[in-house]
This record gives C-alpha cells, sequence and structure tokens, in this order.
C-alpha cells in the first residue's frame, strides 16, 4: 500500500477485495474503478445508435440512466467513502426502474399511463430513504433484486407476445439478445461472489503472479463489464421490441462488432438465422 490514503479513511460499509491504494494514491481500488468505463463506453455507443435508427429519445434516458451507474461507481471505487457509495448503489435501483418502464410500455399507445411511472418514483424514493436508515448493503440488494426479477420476467413473456409478421428472425434474435443479457448478468453475478467468498485465495494468487497477470483476478471489476454488457443487450432488445410493437417503420437487422451489436434498416428480405 502507498504512504497516504489521498481519500482519507474508508467510511464506506463494504470494502471489496483489492487492496487500497496499490497502483495509485488517488485512486483507492484501481481496477474496480477503471472498469467503469465499460458503462460509460456501452452508454454513448448506445445513444449514438439510437439517434442515427431515430428510435424513441427515452432510450437515449436509458443509457445515459446507466452511465450515471458506471459514474458513481467509478467514484465509489477510487473513493470508498459512504456518500459515494450511496452514488453508486441508489442509481442502480433507479436504472432498474427506468428499464422497467422500458419493458412495461411497449405499445405506441402508451398503456399504464401515469401510474406506472408515479410507482417507480414512489418505489425508487422509498427504497433511498429506507436504505439511508437500515444502511444494510444487503438490503439495497434485495431492492435491487426484486426489480431486477420483474425485468426479467416481463421480457420473457413479451418476446413470447411479438406480432407474427415478427416472428422469424426478429423473434430469434431478440431471444438470443435475452439469452446473451441474462448469461452476462448470471456470470457476472457469479464472479462477484467469488469475489466475496473467496477473497483470501485470490489475493493470495494476486501476491505470488504479481502485475498485470493479477489483475485478471479482479473478480468486482468483471462483474462491472458483464453487467455493463448484459444491460447494453437488453435496451437494444427493447428497442426492437417497441419497434416491432409499433409495426411502423422499417424492419431492422443486428449487425455485430465483436461483442458490441446495433440495430440497422434491413437490406432486403431477412435470414430465420
Amino acid at each position: 500500500m502507498l504512504e497516504q490514503d489521498y481519500w482519507g479513511v474508508p467510511t464506506s460499509t463494504i470494502d471489496w477485495c483489492e487492496e487500497n491504494y496499490i497502483i495509485s494514491k488517488y485512486i483507492a481500488e484501481y481496477f474496480n474503478t477503471t472498469t467503469n468505463l465499460a458503462f460509460g463506453f456501452l452508454a454513448l455507443f448506445g445513444i449514438y445508435n439510437t439517434i442515427t435508427n431515430g428510435f424513441s429519445k427515452s432510450f437515449v434516458i436509458a443509457h445515459l440512466s446507466v452511465m450515471f451507474v458506471g459514474v458513481g461507481s467509478w467514484l465509489f471505487h477510487m473513493t470508498l467513502q459512504y456518500e459515494m457509495q450511496l452514488l453508486d448503489e441508489l442509481p442502480m435501483i433507479y436504472a432498474a426502474c427506468v428499464m422497467v418502464w422500458h419493458i412495461f410500455e411497449i405499445h405506441p399507445q402508451k398503456r399504464y399511463g401515469v401510474l406506472l411511472p408515479l410507482f417507480l418514483v414512489g418505489y425508487s424514493a422509498f427504497v433511498s430513504y429506507s436504505y439511508i436508515i437500515i444502511n444494510n448493503p444487503v438490503y439495497h440488494q434485495i431492492c435491487y433484486g426484486l426489480v431486477v426479477g420483474t425485468i426479467v420476467i416481463r421480457s420473457v413473456y413479451v418476446c413470447h407476445k411479438i406480432p407474427a409478421a415478427y416472428q422469424g428472425y426478429e423473434q430469434l434474435w431478440m431471444s438470443r439478445l435475452l439469452w446473451l443479457g441474462a448469461g452476462c448478468f448470471g456470470g457476472a453475478f457469479l464472479v462477484w461472489n467469488i469475489d466475496n467468498q473467496f477473497c483470501d485465495i485470490l489475493r493470495g494468487w494476486r501476491h505470488t503472479v504479481g502485475l498485470p497477470i493479477g489483475a485478471i483476478s479482479e473478480l468486482h471489476g468483471w462483474w462491472h463489464i458483464g453487467t455493463s454488457l448484459g444491460v447494453y443487450y437488453f435496451i437494444v432488445y427493447c428497442e426492437w421490441v417497441h419497434q416491432a410493437m409499433s409495426g411502423k417503420g422499417p424492419r431492422y437487422e443486428i449487425k455485430w462488432v465483436g461483442p458490441l451489436c446495433y440495430l440497422r434498416p434491413a437490406k432486403g428480405q431477412l435470414k430465420t438465422n
């Protein structure tokens, strides 16, 4: 550890497995901090494609909410201060609620009116206030898990309700996007738990092999990368669903650049694979 902790003694209720101030005196958890760049990059990439395709500006808000999570997480892992911890954890609730709205309001004519956003704002406010009082990360994880569970159930339901005209190529790839998103989240959750439960073993291995190889075992950083990819795939899925449910405009096909995907108006007949 470097001689001085720039941000002072950690006041957060969680201190992750990565050892503090190893790389820089200005960043408490270097790899847990810098891997949040994935949220920012994917959000900007998503915003570009949303605007390029002329999709609803609400999807810009969805991507920005994810970027907000990344900014909060960066500040938390950089400082390990309690106030920054709240700026990491509470935006996770807010961003998840934004995703709930997008997966429920899939039709051009909004079916839930102001009731759904009012409920989601109320839920976010309730969790924020109660979490500050309860001050237990497990409580936050339960509240977040309830929202994510709702998103998963609704997403699977919606995927089976795609209009008949879109039940070939489009529905196939929508389903694949859901599986990719779920796989990224599931894998991220797995390594997140390994990082929590086997920290001593991971630290011992890092001390043995040193850097940069040891950075591979900074599993909380992989949680950031996995969840950022998972939520990105989900937003692309929602964009596609909204277009299919509208029944208007061009048909879309999916394009890939490595692990990144985006939608573009289809040229010619869509294949079924």
